[in-house]
């Protein structure tokens, strides 16, 4: 079983998304599923917020639920959890490594994982847009930006299922 924790701000948009994307992707593989649990997180969560109306909505729009969810804090619990720790943007990164410095190893961004760049990116190339206060728009921007790595995430994670079992 792998355990995949997704890292945002408040937790309240972007990872909560990729959590609902991802989880859904699980859902529809017969190699994921019942090998990969997701969740999600914030490094600056007000514990039980709930996701912002525009996350909501942009996930109805994908055919997705994210009315129950309810913000966490990223915690080293949390960290010792997770198999696999994927942040959205780089600011997360530097922000998860004072929260849970020995699980730094487990710690990317999920645009800088999908393609091959671990840790910490030097710049914010693999940073996904926060579109916390912006319009309607730019949150469909960003899932558009999370639906493509969490595609390819669970390509990558199918990849290894499968070669595992050969």
């Amino acid at each position: 079983m792998m355990n995949i924790l997704f890292v945002c701000s408040g937790n309240t948009c972007r990872s909560p998304m990729a959590e609902t994307l991802m989880d859904d992707l699980v859902d529809r593989s017969s190699s994921l599923r019942g090998e990969v649990r997701v969740k999600s997180a914030g490094t600056f969560a007000c514990e039980g917020a709930h996701a912002t109306p525009e996350a909501v909505r942009v996930m109805e729009e994908m055919g997705h639920k994210l009315k129950r969810h309810e913000a966490e804090q990223f915690s080293p619990e949390g960290a010792k959890w997770a198999d696999l720790i994927l942040a959205v943007a780089k600011e997360q990164m530097e922000q998860m490594e004072v929260l849970a410095p020995e699980d730094v190893g487990k710690m990317h961004t999920l645009l800088g994982y999908v393609e091959g760049v671990y840790g910490e990116p030097d710049g914010q190339e693999y940073d996904i847009c926060d579109p916390f206060d912006e319009g309607l728009e730019e949150y469909r921007a960003c899932a558009q930006q999370i639906q493509t790595g969490v595609e390819r995430l669970a390509d990558l994670l199918t990849q290894d299922i499968e070669e595992q079992n050969d």
